[in-house]
């Protein structure tokens, strides 16, 4: 089953691309290529971790780990009054 779903995704990728770049070139949008094939290679490897049941990491998670200190210092100056 793997595998098949690993084909079908391929194979969208392969149309998606067939279909998109050529009008792209054709209309000079180059920059608008660059981020369309970095979106797109993004979530061909986020897919293909999901299939292969790669743990994906959940980003609130790097928002949490930012925020951390902030939340602390918050508590703190609202026990303090």
């Amino acid at each position: 089953m793997t595998a098949v779903s690993l084909i079908a995704l391929a194979a969208f990728g392969s149309v998606l691309c067939i279909i998109e770049i050529p009008k792209m070139l054709k209309a000079g949008l180059r920059k608008e290529l660059i981020v369309f094939l970095l979106l797109l290679a993004a979530g061909t490897a986020l897919a293909v971790m999901k299939l292969f049941s790669i743990g994906i990491p959940n980003p609130t998670d790097f928002l949490v780990w930012v925020y951390s200190p902030v939340s602390g210092i918050m508590k703190w100056l609202s026990k303090s009054q």
